[in-house]
């Protein structure tokens, strides 16, 4: 240490960069090993802990309160607001603007700590919840998911993952509660968490960080503002240009055009900034991509997030057009998706670490949802076995691979580098999950408006409907009245059983064809992943390389090794 630095408080500081931005040395570190294991004594069972923890579990809760709930009655809030064409809107801002804020605010809470980060994330989550409980319209619900997802991101969170859907449905079913509620419920369990952090979160923070190496006004000019403009308005214009296209303006309208090249031409160019420009404080770091492990784990899991999100958007819709539409019901076999990938992440978990071979336990994983996936496109109406064992399959293999890929884009990074690499990994999962969001809608869309006319069509003609009454049954259809379907000549109760098993035909085949597309991102996965390498149970170590909080005596007994008493 520095002559300099003779004050205990230095000491402390010095202690904490030694533990927080030493890189892991695991050359000669088995599994097993607990060398460099530094945790303070105290530390595990210590309220600031353990309050951290909680805090955490409501955090991760909050997640699938404030997304996922809401995604599976997203038909039911858009007719109270009378926008069922544009309510699929709102989950977009969202995860947008997770992809954009994310890696910014891992990069610089590496540098200075992230305690007000996380609270401030949390204080936005809860406006934004708020102010979607009182939404009046769709555009008012965007506003509120935009700050909602500003909010940040466990596994204790399998009473929403799992049984959310359920739980969603019951309430809007309530009179007493309604859709509404679920958002009140997301701004109780931010505000509990944020109150939890505010009272146990207390990480080494900026003086700890730094150690007086750096001011705050010094790293303020070092950021790269630069690079997150490039970064944040090039995914902004991409990913709206894809929300957009089909439902607000035509694929082919000069805006969705427009959009999708700027797009693409900016995040090229931040590219090439980040690359060949001087930078004291790079947005993206490109000594991460030297790390094949971690670009492996970025790929596969942003893979295995597609799916989730093909998951978490169709199964609801598979539901209630091919096999029910009880509420209650639609409710329960939605928490399919959710309770096998809480299953898979736990029960993989324990055997994640003694199975080791981690390449080839992401290959399984990655082969088996990819696989399953097709089987779901030939889940008709007549299929609901199936499609609920599909579902359940699919899901549990990708709570697997987001259980190896979370480990191991966090384990192979450098600890000064983790919330930087978690944030672009984050960030990498949002953006493509928005992005698949949109083709899975738009694929979803079309071929449902392409598929009903004809497939209804044969199927009432062949009931006995003459051929003269189709059109004018077509249009009752879309006036969605049984006294529109009764005036149409020839429509009977046959007639009407006809109808809807033709439109049950179009649901299933524009389903299908949505399954069959996430075959195409599922197959990226296998062949990245014989590029990482096969020393990454090297790093399952018993090594701590962040803590939440600082326990126990610490800084008396530096000082007491100060003055040699100790």
């Amino acid at each position: 240490m520095a002559g300099t630095r003779t004050s205990s408080e230095k000491m402390e500081a010095q202690r904490v960069e030694e533990v927080e931005i030493a890189p892991v040395t695991t050359a000669d570190t088995t599994a097993d090993d607990d060398a460099g294991d530094v945790t303070p004594p105290g530390y595990w069972t210590s309220y600031r802990f353990i309050g951290s923890v909680i805090a955490i579990v409501f955090l991760g809760n909050n997640l699938f309160i404030g997304y996922s709930m809401p995604a599976n009655i997203l038909s039911i809030i858009g007719e109270d607001l009378s926008a069922r064409r544009d309510i699929h809107l709102p989950r977009f801002p969202l995860t947008l603007i997770k992809g954009v804020f994310l890696l910014l605010v891992g990069n610089i809470s590496d540098i200075v700590g992230r305690r007000y980060f996380l609270l401030g994330g949390q204080f936005v989550n809860f406006v934004g919840a708020i102010i979607a409980a009182r939404a009046t319209s769709v555009n008012m619900l965007i506003g509120a998911s935009a700050l909602v997802g500003l909010g940040p991101h466990s596994l204790a969170v399998f009473p929403t993952i799992a049984l959310g859907p359920a739980f969603a449905r019951y309430m809007v079913a309530n009179p007493k509660f309604g859709w509404r509620a679920l958002y009140w419920l997301d701004a109780i369990t931010v505000g509990v968490s944020f109150v939890l952090f505010a009272v146990c979160y207390f990480p080494p923070g900026f003086k700890e960080l730094q150690g007086g190496r750096m001011s705050r006004k010094s790293i303020l000019k070092r950021i790269d503002y630069v690079g997150f403009l490039l970064y944040g308005g090039g995914l902004v214009c991409l990913l709206l240009a894809l929300s957009w296209g089909g439902s607000k303006y035509a694929w082919k309208s000069p805006t969705v055009i427009a959009m999708l090249v700027v797009g693409v031409v900016v995040l090229v160019v931040f590219a090439l900034y980040e690359i060949y420009m001087t930078l004291e404080m790079p947005l993206l770091p490109m000594e991460l991509f030297r790390m094949r492990s971690f670009v492996v784990a970025v790929i596969v899991g942003s893979c295995g997030q597609m799916s989730w999100y093909a998951l978490n958007l169709l199964w609801p819709y598979h539901i209630e057009n091919l096999y029910t539409t009880d509420n209650t019901t639609v409710g329960w076999l939605s928490c399919f998706t959710g309770i096998a990938l809480a299953l898979g992440e736990m029960i993989m978990g324990f055997f994640c670490r003694k199975c080791g071979r981690i390449r080839y336990q992401m290959l399984a994983s990655v082969v088996l949802y990819t696989t399953f996936s097709g089987v779901m496109s030939i889940a008709n109406r007549h299929r609901e076995s199936l499609a609920i064992g599909m579902i359940a399959t699919v899901g549990f293999c990708v709570g697997w691979i987001e259980l190896l890929t979370i480990v191991v884009a966090t384990l192979v990074v450098p600890p000064e580098q983790i919330g930087t690499g978690s944030a672009f990994f984050a960030s990498t999962r949002a953006t493509t999950g928005t992005i698949v969001t949109s083709i899975y809608v738009a694929i979803y869309n079309n071929r449902y408006a392409s598929l009903m006319a004809p497939d209804v069509t044969r199927a009432v003609e062949a009931a006995g409907l003459p051929s003269s009454s189709v059109s004018q049954l077509l249009t009752a259809m879309a006036n969605g009245t049984a006294a529109a379907l009764n005036a149409v000549p020839g429509f009977n109760t046959t007639i009407d059983a006809a109808m809807v098993a033709g439109r049950k035909t179009a649901y299933a085949t524009a389903l299908g064809d949505v399954y069959l597309t996430s075959i195409t991102f599922g197959s990226i996965a296998p062949i990245s992943i014989f590029f990482a390498k096969d020393d990454i149970e090297t790093q399952f170590t018993n090594f701590l390389n962040k803590t939440v909080t600082h326990v126990g005596n610490s800084k008396d007994e530096l000082s007491a090794k100060e003055k040699g008493e100790l």
